[in-house]
């Protein structure tokens, strides 16, 4: 299955409106993490196979879906600052092998208990140094994940060390937050 992955685009309504026509019925399957900030009416929501309920959105999306074996939530209901606990306890209640969220807007691919955590970053802009936003394309197979990060505009694969980048900075948020 391949699978796009959007979050947090808070309103650039232009590359979300972009990226989903790009990939619109290239993929299998197309997911947002939350953070639209868009109505349940706005059409361009609607393209979406699955869309979950951000800090910043008003609109009643739901708190998470499951899919198969694949978890889908924001992360701020979960505590994703503080680490994967939360979630993993919801992964394993749904038997999920595959959980995708947003929220913190840093890119990130890590593995917690045989369970793939997978944040695409912010389609609007990162934390970080680099000063951009991404998205992610997921080939999902056989609890075989392969992933590859997408700058927002150029649509280009991004520098693998945005990723240790962004773990370094979560790292840091947990330290701040202690």
């Amino acid at each position: 299955m391949n699978i796009l992955v959007v979050s947090d685009s808070h309103l650039f309504g232009n590359d979300l409106q972009r990226i989903t026509k790009l990939y619109k019925n290239k993929v299998d399957f197309m997911i947002h993490c939350g953070d639209s900030s868009l109505t349940l009416e706005d059409p361009l929501i609607h393209q979406y196979d699955i869309v979950v309920k951000g800090n910043h959105d008003d609109a009643a999306f739901p708190k998470y879906r499951v899919y198969q074996d694949i978890c889908v939530t924001h992360g701020h209901y979960y505590n994703v600052y503080y680490g994967y606990d939360d979630l993993i306890k919801l992964c394993q209640s749904h038997h999920c092998h595959l959980c995708l969220h947003g929220h913190t807007h840093v890119p990130t691919h890590q593995i917690h208990q045989g369970i793939h955590f997978i944040n695409p970053g912010s389609l609007m802009m990162n934390r970080g140094s680099y000063g951009y936003g991404t998205y992610a394309l997921i080939d999902y197979k056989d609890n075989k994940v392969q992933v590859t990060y997408y700058h927002h505009q150029t649509d280009h694969p991004v520098d693998e060390s945005i990723l240790i980048e962004g773990l370094e900075l979560l790292d840091e948020f947990k330290q701040l937050l202690k």
